[in-house]
């Protein structure tokens, strides 16, 4: 009787619930071994990205199959895309087992890999999922830039801003209980008296709780004065836009406290100790 380690992965929540859920694929490897009598030693369920092999469950895989490689004939999934969505990580992973004297193989897609001619076919089952990521992660590029060319903001809030959404259903930022804190840290540094890291300690108290480097960093955020920065990306260049989100501080200020900061106004003389 060989012996094999069976392998469950889904990326979704999509997949997670329906279609090729986790329950599906292990009922189906499950089944199979049944009947090849094949005795399952181990088994592994993951919930992550096929883009690459750093996934939780795949490295305690690993490592088990390490330890006990002379004990394991066999690696199994239900389908190739399971396995992994890059075809040059596959194909090293498959080869380091095979090295070990495991066969890797897909229930529903099996090959025969010691035939040359299906290492053809498996470098289309490896090549086809990487294609559709691939598709997946342009499309949703372009998408995101598309929202923020609109004035909408794609990410987790900046100190001084909540996540919202507008009546139609756009991502923006809406300004917080905190945001009092963003615009006086502004005020008082552009008086060019203080230090950043002198203004951002005045603070502390109040209520501002990021570090030093996040202070630093909010200073120099064009968001705070309403706008939406996008990136260059392919041949087109960085450009700022309108936000759909109200500002905190004035264009003026905001100019003011760059030229300190770059230091085309006098900087701040530091104070002694």
């Amino acid at each position: 009787m060989k012996n094999s380690v069976i392998y469950m992965r889904v990326s979704t929540e999509k997949q997670a619930k329906k279609g090729y859920s986790l329950k599906y694929q292990e009922e189906i490897l499950r089944k199979y071994c049944e009947l090849k009598n094949i005795n399952i030693v181990k088994s592994y369920k993951e919930d992550y990205s096929g883009k690459n092999f750093d996934r939780p469950q795949f490295n305690k895989l690993k490592d088990y199959i390490k330890k006990n490689k002379n004990n394991i004939d066999l690696f199994l999934v239900a389908t190739w895309d399971r396995f992994g969505r890059n075809q040059y990580e596959s194909l090293k992973i498959i080869r380091k087992f095979q090295a070990m004297g495991i066969e890797v193989n897909a229930i529903e897609q099996p090959l025969d890999l010691s035939d040359p001619d299906n290492k053809l076919m498996l470098s289309i089952y490896l090549t086809v999922p990487e294609i559709e990521n691939d598709k997946n992660s342009l499309r949703t590029t372009k998408g995101m830039r598309k929202a923020r060319k609109n004035g909408c903001w794609m990410g987790i809030a900046p100190f001084g801003y909540n996540n919202v959404r507008t009546p139609d259903g756009q991502s923006t930022l809406a300004p917080n209980e905190k945001a009092h804190l963003v615009k006086k840290a502004y005020e008082i540094y552009s008086k060019g008296v203080y230090s950043i890291e002198e203004v951002r300690k005045m603070l502390i108290s109040e209520g501002l709780t990021i570090n030093k480097q996040s202070f630093n960093t909010m200073l120099k955020r064009v968001v705070y004065r309403g706008k939406i920065i996008i990136k260059d990306w392919g041949k087109e260049e960085e450009q700022i836009v309108e936000g759909l989100h109200d500002s905190i501080i004035s264009d003026d200020l905001f100019e003011k406290v760059q030229r300190i900061i770059t230091g085309k106004n006098n900087q701040p003389e530091k104070k002694k100790p």
